[in-house]
């Protein structure tokens, strides 16, 4: 039979519970204050040069080429702050528990296929076709499925490779996927950049992460990698990162094959 608490030790618990709150408390503001500073640096960075090419479109010292270039540009940065806002929202969504999968069958080697094509244009468009990317094709001929939400399977795997691209040294990244005994199937980027010092916080668990000298990139990239491990975890995937200093870092993560159709 349990023993009742004496009133000190109700207290004593109380008081426990108060501190453990107030130490909770501390560190969500921690992450939020964090996030809203990530969130205004990476808003800015287009904001920027929408607004200096803006101010320049009407200045007579430049030609007609050079005021074709500046919107280009402000073409490419306000595709990009849409994207960033796009981002910001859904991660509002996660956060509140206000977001909906949309779970159907999918054929692996179709999606992989769909996000080459994906990652090529992007990598035409935006860093004029500099970047070897490989898809490292499954050689087995069953065809492979999984039961996902696409569009969010989609979205993880285009932010973890577009932040293998910014991050590789000599702009070679590969992706593909490997089939664990006709059970589960393993999805993987892979980058030569410039390796672990550091760690980025996810949902408050810790994960190795570089986080470079020139913080400008990775402030651009942490919320895409944020994104898409929450995303991957909503899918029944664990996002791990192995990385090793000056030698690139790899992003997996693993999830059941479909076997049979879902009740």
């Amino acid at each position: 039979m349990n023993r009742k608490l004496t009133y000190k030790e109700l207290e004593e618990k109380v008081s426990e519970m108060e501190s453990k709150l107030t130490l909770k408390d501390k560190e969500v503001h921690k992450l939020k204050s964090s996030f809203l500073s990530n969130i205004s640096h990476e808003i800015r960075t287009p904001m920027n040069v929408i607004v200096g090419f803006s101010y320049l479109l009407n200045d007579p010292h430049y030609d007609q080429n050079q005021k074709e270039f500046f919107v280009g540009e402000i073409n490419k940065n306000s595709k990009e702050l849409l994207r960033l806002i796009d981002n910001i929202i859904l991660t509002a969504k996660i956060e509140t528990d206000d977001i909906k999968l949309e779970m159907n069958i999918c054929d692996i080697q179709t999606l992989m296929e769909e996000l080459y094509t994906q990652i090529r244009k992007f990598v035409n468009s935006n860093l004029n076709n500099k970047v070897e990317l490989k898809f490292i094709q499954n050689t087995l001929k069953s065809n492979y499925q999984i039961f996902t939400d696409r569009e969010k399977f989609m979205r993880a795997m285009f932010n973890m490779i577009e932040n293998a691209i910014k991050f590789s040294k000599n702009n070679s990244v590969e992706f593909g996927y490997n089939i664990i005994n006709d059970k589960f199937v393993d999805f993987f980027i892979k980058d030569n950049g410039i390796g672990t010092n550091g760690e980025i916080n996810f949902s408050g668990r810790k994960l190795s992460l570089i986080e470079p000298d020139d913080n400008s990139d990775f402030y651009e990239t942490r919320i895409g990698l944020t994104i898409s491990d929450k995303l991957i975890r909503l899918l029944g995937g664990k996002l791990k990162i192995k990385s090793s200093i000056g030698k690139g870092s790899s992003f997996n993560f693993t999830i059941p094959l479909l076997v049979e159709k879902p009740v």
